[in-house]
Order: C-alpha cells, then sequence, then structure tokens
C-alpha cells in the first residue's frame, strides 16, 4: 500500500514508518524538517501542520495515498505552531481532503481523555480533531493512546530521572496512570492499516495494568537495577509552584497543564489493543533497564549540578564586588600592572554574573567550554605567578579540579 504518514520525525512517527518499510509499503513522509539522507521505500517531503489549513493545500500529498497515518501533535503553543491548528484545523482540512479519494483509510493518532470539555487545551485541541474525523464519511480509526513509554521519549526521559532519583519525589496528588511501550503503539498502528473490519471506532492504547505513579516510579527504577529508597510525596501546592516556575525554562515538561493531566489520570480499558494485536502487552516491569541507570542518574542530578555551578559563578562574582581586598591582593602577586588590578576585577566579577546567569537560562556545550577555559586559564596563571595557593588549606585553587571535572561531563553530555 502507499501510505502517508504525518509527523514522521516524531517519536511515534519514526516507529511506526520503520514497521511499514519492513512490512513492505511504500510510505510518503511528512514532517517540517525531513532528513537529506534518501531512504528507499520513503518520498520525504517538509510539511508544516501549521500552514496546512485548508483542504487543498493537502492535495499535492495525497496523489495515490491508500491509507493517512496522522501522527502530529504539540505539547504547547509555540513560534509559528498552535495547538488549535495542529490538532484540529490542519487535521480537519486533511480529513476533508481525503474525503475526496476513493476508498481512503485514515488512522488518527489522538490521547486518552480528550474532550471538548477538559481542563486542558491540549486535550480540549485533540477533542476537535477526534470530532473532526468522526464527522466525516470516511473509513476511520480514532487511536487515543495514554502515557507512551519510549526509551528516547522526552517524558520516559523526565520519569526515568525521577525513578533514578535519592530519595525519589514524586507528586503527592498525581493520579493512576497505564502507559502502553512504544513498540505495542507502533504495532497496533500498524496493524490497523490492514485491518478493514475496524472501522469508524476509537481505540484507547493503553497498557496491561494502571497502577498509582508513585509505583510507576518505583517500577522504573527497579528495572534498572535501583532498590533501595523511600518515596518522598511533594505536596501539591509546592508541585503547582514548580510547575509555574518550571512553564518559563526552555524545553521544560513540567507545566502547569502537564501538571493537571498527571493529576488527572490515564487509564481505559487495554482489552482492544490485546485483542488487536493478539499477544500480551508490554508489561512496565520491562520497560526499563540496568543499562539506564547511569545516564538516567546522571540525568536526575544535571538540573542540581547546574545550580550549584550557577551559585558558585554568583557567589564569587558578588564576593569579588563587594569584597574586593582579597581579590586585589592576588590579583597583586601575580605581577599585573597596578592600574589593571580594578579593571580585570571588575571585568572578572562581570564575567561571572554573566556565566551564573546563562548556567541558569541557557545553558550550552559553547557555555560549559568557556567556562573551562576561564578556569584552566586563571588556575595556570595562578600556579606560574603565585604557586603557593596550592598549598592553602581551604584549597580555593585545587577545588578548581573538580569543577573542571564537572564542566568536561556536562560538555561530554549537553546535546546542544
Amino acid at each position: 500500500m502507499h501510505i502517508l504518514v504525518t509527523g514522521a520525525s516524531g517519536m511515534i512517527g519514526r516507529a511506526v514508518l520503520r514497521r511499514l518499510l519492513a512490512a513492505g509499503h511504500t510510505v510518503r513522509a511528512t514532517c517540517r524538517r525531513p532528513p537529506a539522507q534518501a531512504q528507499d521505500g520513503v518520498e520525504w517531503l517538509a510539511a508544516d501542520m501549521g500552514e496546512l489549513r485548508h483542504p487543498d493545500d493537502w492535495q499535492a500529498l495525497l496523489d495515490d495515498v491508500d491509507v493517512v497515518i496522522n501522527t502530529v501533535g504539540i505539547f504547547r503553543d509555540g513560534p509559528g505552531q498552535s495547538m488549535d491548528v495542529v490538532h484540529h484545523l490542519a487535521p480537519g482540512a486533511l480529513f476533508e481532503a481525503c474525503m475526496g479519494l476513493p476508498d481512503c483509510r485514515v488512522i488518527h493518532v489522538s490521547a486518552v481523555g480528550a474532550t471538548v470539555d477538559a481542563p486542558t487545551a491540549y486535550w480540549r485541541t485533540k477533542a476537535l480533531g477526534d470530532a473532526a474525523l468522526m464527522r466525516s464519511t470516511l473509513d476511520w480509526v480514532i487511536v487515543q493512546p495514554s502515557l507512551v513509554y519510549a526509551r528516547d521519549g522526552i517524558s520516559s526521559l523526565v520519569f526515568l530521572r525521577m525513578a533514578a532519583s535519592t530519595p525519589m519525589f514524586y507528586p503527592a496528588d498525581a493520579g493512576d496512570v497505564q502507559p502502553i511501550h512504544l513498540d505495542d503503539l507502533a504495532d497496533l498502528l500498524v496493524k490497523l492499516v490492514e485491518a478493514r473490519e475496524v472501522t469508524r471506532r476509537i481505540i484507547p492504547a493503553v497498557g496491561p495494568r494502571a497502577l498509582p505513579f508513585r509505583d510507576y516510579l518505583l517500577t522504573l527504577r527497579g528495572g534498572m537495577g535501583i532498590h533501595s529508597t523511600t518515596p518522598v510525596p511533594v505536596p501539591a501546592l509546592l508541585t503547582a509552584f514548580a510547575a509555574s516556575v518550571a512553564a518559563y525554562l526552555p524545553d521544560s515538561l513540567l507545566r502547569p497543564d502537564s501538571l493537571t493531566m498527571l493529576r488527572q489520570g490515564n487509564t481505559a480499558d487495554s482489552a482492544a489493543v490485546g485483542t488487536l494485536l493478539g499477544r500480551p502487552l508490554r508489561d512496565p516491569t520491562t520497560f526499563a533497564a540496568a543499562g539506564l541507570r547511569a545516564g538516567a542518574a546522571v540525568a536526575a542530578w544535571r538540573p542540581l549540578a547546574r545550580l550549584a555551578l550557577a551559585v558558585v559563578w554568583l557567589w564569587t562574582a558578588w564576593v569579588a564586588l563587594a569584597m574586593p581586598a582579597a581579590g586585589l591582593a592576588l590579583l597583586a602577586e601575580t605581577h599585573l600592572p597596578q592600574s589593571w588590578h580594578w579593571p580585570t576585577l571588575l571585568a572578572g566579577g562581570t564575567i561571572d554574573v554573566l556565566f551564573g546567569v546563562l548556567t541558569l537560562v541557557r545553558p550550552r556545550r559553547t557555555l560549559w567550554l568557556a567556562q573551562i577555559t576561564l578556569i584552566f586559564t586563571y588556575t595556570a596563571i595562578i600556579t606560574i605567578t603565585a604557586p603557593h595557593w596550592w598549598l592553602h588549606p581551604f584549597g580555593p585553587v585545587s577545588k578548581n579540579l573538580p569543577i573542571l571535572a564537572l564542566l568536561f561531563l556536562l560538555y561530554q553530555i549537553e546535546e546542544r
């Protein structure tokens, strides 16, 4: 069959694409930025859902298409993208365009909890997209996943980090979850391509069992081989405050809406998925593996490491500028000309402030490299001009060694 997969570069889209190709289908794959490298059996096309709001916009993408699998979804509004367009208006235009095709089947990925009166915009806009498809005359299936576990999934990585932390903190008022493994979800979507007897039906795509969120984290923790811990519930007010603050951080998954969805719970009957797949669903006890332990632990403590570094830079700046005597005395020992002492001290304090702020709001590999360069440079200067500082009982210079090690670690694991 000739299949159109929208959002093919996303987590679900990639998994579906691999399975469709393995099954011998030809695929037209769309996303905002297609890969440059060609792939056998795949026709990659650039398509921005934010710009495909009318049926005519979809005509060129639907030529000779037998099945459409729409996997596009965003968790919040962003530049050039809104949930109402991506989840409702653009899919609605796609579904209307599909009605002009002979015998076209549409498999649409929505979400468990999608209702028009839901407490979050994500769920409400998903429900509007579902309604647009249900009003059509198409052969359709709406698949509503719950929490999806994938080794490289954004939410999964967050939960693995939470599970790997000691102590293990979790929202005290979180509802029950029923996570489904990405393998099961992708297999289901591909199964529905040819299961024409399943039509005009909503299928909740959930895992084999529901469990409290706390127990889900403990299950992931156990899968990573981390067994001893005392789970610590975080009160609702404190969690809400943290979500409100984190919402201003770039790429943060913790937001008031996501917290609302977690509190609401995410469960349904899994019988339909198991019947369609003809096999048992993967249990959450099989999700995590021991090989994920180190990465999850490092990721869990990375925010605290960044915070500690930011405090060091900002505190150093305050001490240097508010109590300059010690800094001026050290500069005198380096044999720097007297006229350069104050400008050097002020410049150093300014750089410290800049590094402290950027460490909190814009961590980048270039930032870690700049900090490494600065620390290494002034440590070398002190070593040459005032080596006795290495013998100081409080280690003001020798403490640069673990800081450098931490910065090298952050540089290695930073993705940008």
